[in-house]
């Protein structure tokens, strides 16, 4: 018996579509679909971006030119400590002169922390007794950046998504105002989102600046 135009039709569409297989990742073996592996690992990780995506490599390494993967970086130096330059000198002129911004924290929105040379008043919300807050900041360039914080007794959490971000480094400010007493450094990569969390911590609040050091 001939076969109808149409079933032809209807036929040939579904051979084409189990060919290419579509842009689904393939199913393991319980049929049930798969992560598809990080290009970036295991020296980085991947950001997918309307504009492109691209490796954020750990530190020592650099994204490939030849594709997305991160090498080691020939250049790389190990650094030892970190050098918190002027010591707060410049972060405690903001603390007099701002421009000043207030920040609450909130459980529904993360408020941002991102513009430099600006004295924030951090207030915290409760929780379980005690008060907490998580902001977000994004990079706007690569490099060594500095919280400068009005108390040494919050503890304090950078976040990029789930990885935490550990400190390079921390000491207290040199003896240049009452607003800043404890600076805590990171490294920090250019068009990265990243949380900062304080607390839990017995105060209400806390002042604030967040500088790129050049």
């Amino acid at each position: 018996m001939r076969t109808p135009f149409p079933a032809l039709l209807l036929a040939g569409g579904l051979a084409v579509l189990t060919a290419c297989g579509g842009d689904d990742a393939p199913p393991g073996p319980d049929g049930t679909p798969q992560e598809q592996a990080d290009p970036c690992a295991p020296h980085g990780h991947i950001h997918r971006e309307p504009e492109g995506d691209w490796c954020h490599c750990d530190r020592g390494y650099l994204a490939s030119e030849q594709g997305l993967s991160c090498v080691t970086d020939p250049d790389y130096v190990p650094r030892e400590g970190f050098d918190f330059g002027d010591k707060g000198e410049h972060a405690c002129w903001h603390v007099t002169n701002g421009p000043f911004a207030t920040v609450t924290a909130s459980p529904e929105r993360q408020p941002r922390v991102d513009d430099f040379h600006t004295h924030y008043t951090v207030k915290l919300r409760p929780e379980n007794g005690q008060s907490v807050g998580t902001f977000g900041f994004k990079a706007w360039a690569s490099g060594d950046f500095v919280l400068y914080l009005s108390t040494p007794d919050v503890a304090v959490t950078v976040k990029e998504g789930e990885r935490v971000v550990e400190p390079v480094g921390a000491q207290a400010t040199g003896p240049f105002c009452d607003g800043l007493k404890q600076m805590v450094g990171y490294e920090l990569t250019d068009k990265v989102q990243y949380t900062v969390t304080f607390g839990p911590t017995a105060r209400t609040g806390l002042g604030l600046v967040i500088e790129h050091l050049q």
